[in-house]
């Protein structure tokens, strides 16, 4: 069994995006072309580029998004956990979905549209689930799509260990308990990088400062 970081993965796209929202297009990439196709105008490329790049800032900090588990009975790939089954649990019955769901903490997703009433919960969720995280600020001062691969990508080597693959196998306790704390401190990495990268694009001062707020950022995320 080998794991590997896939070699088309969302960091070629990711810086350009970031150059698009900066004002420096390469129309001529894979991102800039994929986008025009489908939209109506310039603004609405730049919406999409900039949904998609904070998209993939999440998905950039799980580790199963950007490897793949290679084995003489899947010689290309898991596709990154999704074919490495499990018991079903708690909305997930794969790999893939056991890291979606920060290992099994955040598998109740919020009724949409928001009331007053949902909103508050879902706050009330994000605050506990920040609780003793925090991330320095040189780690989320960083605009290197690169090193964020890289760091899932060196979690990605260990995280199939202690598991066993099969539709009647749980994730044992043990596995929850080391890399629980894991999944939710790429979370709170992705967060603080994601408010950063907004705030690099477009100034702190253009609307609402989170580097200001006591707290973590979590109205940003909501």
């Amino acid at each position: 069994m080998k794991v590997e970081t896939t070699v088309k993965n969302i960091t070629t796209v990711m810086p350009q995006l970031y150059n698009w929202l900066k004002g420096n297009p390469d129309k001529e990439s894979l991102a800039y072309t994929t986008v025009m196709k489908h939209a109506k105008s310039d603004d609405e490329g730049k919406s999409v580029a900039l949904r998609l790049l904070i998209h993939y800032m999440g998905d950039v900090h799980q580790p199963l998004h950007i490897a793949n588990r290679y084995t003489k009975a899947e010689p290309a790939g898991d596709k990154g956990g999704n074919d490495f089954l499990l018991k079903y649990h708690y909305t997930a019955n794969e790999l893939h979905a056991v890291w979606d769901t920060v290992i099994y903490q955040n598998h109740k997703s919020p009724k949409r549209p928001f009331t007053s009433a949902t909103w508050a919960d879902f706050k009330t969720t994000t605050d506990d689930f920040f609780k003793g995280l925090s991330v320095s600020k040189a780690d989320m001062e960083s605009l290197d799509f690169a090193k964020f691969r890289d760091e899932s990508a060196a979690i990605a080597q260990h995280v199939y260990d202690g598991l066993n693959e099969g539709k009647d196998q749980v994730v044992p306790q043990s596995y929850i308990d080391k890399y629980n704390p894991i999944a939710r401190q790429r979370v709170a990495m992705a967060s603080y990088r994601i408010v950063h990268l907004i705030e690099d694009i477009f100034g702190a001062t253009h609307g609402y400062n989170l580097r200001k707020r006591k707290e973590h950022p979590t109205s940003f995320l909501q």
